[in-house]
């Protein structure tokens, strides 16, 4: 396995790597795969902020099986945009479906961004392994550029869909919780849940320990 940046390309291979945990939701009720894919695409969207936090984790085959993407909240990702150029090729319960999301998206980043600062928090704004450990590598590499780039802390935000637990046991602290009535599911437990990384003391824990 070895690390590489992640690039705008990439998006639509780590689109597919997706589609098992998101894609295949947003493809039920007749939407369709291809709507499933796009939706996907659409997350990952949402969380490409370009260099220089963006890496994949790739097998030797050149396949990736991980990646990471992060930024600056004062960036502007720029999803909404190619959202608004797929929506003409949208029929009416596949658009509904598609504006469900983006409203998530945005009710749900402002929830995170008051618990930052930007010039000191960086946003881990999206995140998938499908390989045991490679997860585990990727966010030590955000971590330890992040930290030499004066960041203090990660912040994420996930939800019942995913391995929240993942966080809890990787040294991030839940500092938020909510269920909102922005996204369409018929699960009375469905949460959001924002999670914070202090990265300079696990830092300097790691650096003590080495020496």
């Amino acid at each position: 396995m070895t690390i590489k940046t992640f690039t705008e390309p990439d998006i639509l291979e780590a689109a597919h790597l997706a589609y098992p945990v998101w894609g295949e939701g947003h493809a039920a009720k007749g939407l369709g795969k291809e709507f499933g894919l796009l939706m996907c695409e659409y997350i990952i969207r949402y969380g490409w902020y370009g260099a220089p936090y963006a890496f994949k984790m790739v097998d030797d085959g050149g396949k990736m099986v991980a990646c990471i993407l992060a930024g600056n909240i004062k960036q502007d990702s720029g999803y909404n945009k190619w959202l608004d150029a797929q929506m003409p090729s949208f029929n009416e319960k596949q658009r509904e479906e598609a504006f469900a999301l983006r409203d998530y998206f945005g009710k749900t980043s402002p929830k995170v961004y008051r618990h930052m600062q930007a010039d000191k928090d960086l946003y881990l704004s999206f995140f998938l392994s499908t390989v045991h450990g490679c997860g585990k590598q990727l966010l030590a590499e955000v971590v330890a550029l992040a930290k030499s780039e004066g960041y203090e802390s990660l912040y994420l935000w996930t939800d019942s869909s995913c391995n929240h637990g993942y966080y809890a046991r990787h040294g991030f602290e839940k500092v938020d919780e909510f269920k909102g009535n922005e996204w369409k599911t018929d699960a009375d437990d469905y949460m959001t849940y924002i999670y914070k990384k202090n990265i300079i003391t696990e830092l300097s824990r790691s650096e003590n320990s080495s020496n």
